[in-house]
């Protein structure tokens, strides 16, 4: 193992590792940058050893070997529900890490505590536009439904605005041709994909706007292939 935190021993199954994030370090494109992390039993919730300082390309290599990283989120004298770090690729084929799942007010990137700041300080850090947008301060938008050209490229959508804090549509799902979740995403909000499940919809992957060289602009799916959540496991308009 090379990234900090790991226990003296080599597990027996590294899928049964977790680790925790309290704080984070953000870079000026609202990027982390480093975390100060460590190791917990699952069972217990007890740390393993020290929290320490870290890289964002060892969380990357942690979560790559089956390990998972949890954000810490704490409101006055009680502890949020944690979240689920992921691994997502930019624009430039970097892998970066970024917290799954759907917006969640007081449990987003913007809400975590500053590495910078001193444990109990009520002050908080100026949040980057960035985290403000993964934070869900803008509208969010989820598409159900994606119609596709002869070359598998999105040209129209099913979708509606979401109510994040009652995780339901907060107006009708409508038919928009694909260039408006193009400016929705250009304005910075964030447009999530819905897969059919035994239990509904569900949102597992942000979209994000491709340029081709023809000139036409287009959504696709964020990060690396993942099994029965790609364009094609979506549900059709036509």
């Amino acid at each position: 193992m090379t990234y900090q935190g790991a226990r003296a021993r080599e597990p027996v199954n590294e899928k049964a590792r977790t680790f925790e994030v309290s704080k984070v370090r953000l870079a000026a494109d609202g990027h982390i940058s480093e975390v100060l992390w460590g190791e917990v039993d699952a069972a217990s919730d007890h740390d393993i050893g020290p929290r320490v300082m870290a890289s964002e390309a060892e969380v990357v290599e942690a979560i790559h070997d089956g390990a998972e990283v949890l954000a810490v989120f704490s409101a006055s004298a009680r502890r949020l529900p944690e979240r689920l770090f992921v691994v997502t690729q930019g624009g430039d084929g970097t892998a970066r890490i970024a917290l799954g799942g759907a917006p969640s007010p007081g449990r987003d990137l913007a809400d975590m505590a500053s590495v910078e700041q001193r444990d109990g300080e009520a002050t908080q850090r100026p949040v980057p536009a960035s985290a403000r947008r993964a934070a869900g301060h803008f509208t969010t938008f989820a598409v159900s439904r994606v119609r596709l050209d002869a070359d598998g490229r999105v040209t129209a959508v099913v979708w509606g605005k979401v109510d994040t804090r009652k995780n339901d549509w907060a107006t009708p799902e409508v038919v928009a041709p694909v260039v408006e979740a193009v400016i929705a995403l250009d304005r910075g909000d964030p447009v999530f994909a819905l897969f059919p499940s035994p239990h509904g919809h569900v949102p597992e992957r942000r979209f994000v706007t491709v340029d081709y060289n023809d000139g036409r602009r287009t959504i696709v799916l964020e990060g690396p292939a993942t099994h029965q959540h790609e364009m094609h496991d979506m549900d059709r308009l036509d």
